[in-house]
């Protein structure tokens, strides 16, 4: 039987994200739909947008501490060069549970953690994850190394099949005895839409 250490969000921002879109040329920025601020601009020849969206110790259902991703939704141009940078300050693990193990590894694109290049997280190293299963991306946020206030994690890709997909946290940061409840399994807060078009 695994045993889950809880993590321990510090009071302010838990991850703060921001996602830049690389468009190429004649295609149209994708709408900033529930993004909470976008820009475009055009650097030599090609289209970028940037999105910027945050992970914060938030209260869920009374409980406070608890993981967000805000917003929860989305939005992307089919094709598009993705690159989302999340700043952690999570000091406590969440070890991926028997089944999903798969997910302290990079998937579907190319990860730096503080610059430099990885593939793995060691699963008792792994704090979160932006996961989108069903186009094989997963990108894995390991805890803030002692002594440092924070760690940075940049994932690069491109999502080339469109539709309405759900992105989710898949290490149990949550509420309940397995750490999957509460936040964990509420769309808005650690799971939303992932929308390519």
């Amino acid at each position: 039987m695994n045993k889950f250490k809880r993590i321990t969000p510090k009071p302010a921002s838990l991850i703060k994200a921001s996602a830049i879109l690389a468009l190429g040329v004649g295609l149209n920025a994708c709408s900033s739909g529930s993004n909470t601020s976008s820009g475009t601009s055009t650097t030599q020849g090609q289209q970028t947008q940037a999105i910027s969206v945050t992970f914060q110790a938030a209260t869920f259902q009374g409980q406070s501490g608890q993981p967000q991703f805000s917003p929860s939704d989305l939005n992307i141009k089919k094709g598009a060069k993705v690159t989302l940078t999340i700043v952690s300050t999570d000091t406590g693990n969440a070890p991926l549970p028997t089944g999903l193990t798969q997910y302290d590894n990079v998937q579907g694109g190319t990860e730096t953690v503080d610059g430099t290049s990885v593939t793995n997280v060691p699963n008792d190293n792994v704090a979160h994850t932006f996961s989108v299963p069903a186009l094989g991306l997963n990108a894995v946020i390991p805890v803030v190394p002692s002594g440092k206030t924070s760690t940075t994690v940049v994932f690069t890709f491109t999502a080339n099949k469109a539709g309405t997909y759900t992105w989710k946290c898949l290490a149990p940061c949550g509420s309940g005895s397995d750490g999957m409840s509460g936040p964990m399994a509420t769309m808005g807060w650690m799971e939303g839409n992932f929308v390519v078009s």
